[in-house]
């Protein structure tokens, strides 16, 4: 696959990931509220940390698209969800719990997804090498 095509498709599998998580977090947000009245009901507000973490998934997401190996995106996969869990299960549990599913299942279905269309891709391109040209038929 040419290099600049595989980071086309990297770059629009992990934007389009990170669209569905938008709407998958307001989506969350809305049943949260409906079931608990609000944010600040039980007493701790996220606050800024919110906008943290959003922006990191952004950048992982941007850096998993641009990296090659599939184990340096694994791992920055983990680092983002060790650090959102170190930095919210003290004092917000559930939305740890949130946060570490969404952002960490979405970033690694978009990784896997890319890796399996390269692959294909790859195996194609084999196929296409190793295939005889057909004789022409007069």
């Amino acid at each position: 696959m040419n290099i600049y095509a595989r980071l086309a498709l990297c770059l629009a599998i992990h934007a389009a990931g990170c669209v569905a998580y938008v709407f998958l977090n307001n989506a969350v947000v809305v049943a949260y509220k409906a079931f608990n009245g609000g944010f600040t009901t039980r007493g701790v507000a996220i606050g800024i940390a919110h906008y943290m973490f959003i922006y990191i998934f952004f950048g992982i997401n941007a850096l998993a698209a641009i990296i090659p190996n599939l184990w340096a995106k694994l791992g920055l996969l983990a680092l983002m969800v060790a650090w959102i869990l170190f930095m919210m299960v003290p004092d917000n549990p559930l939305r740890a719990l949130f946060y570490t599913v969404a952002q960490g299942g979405v970033t690694l279905l978009a990784i896997l997804l890319t890796q399996v269309i390269e692959l294909r891709w790859e195996r194609l391109a084999l196929m296409r090498q190793t295939s005889p040209a057909s004789p022409a038929h007069a």
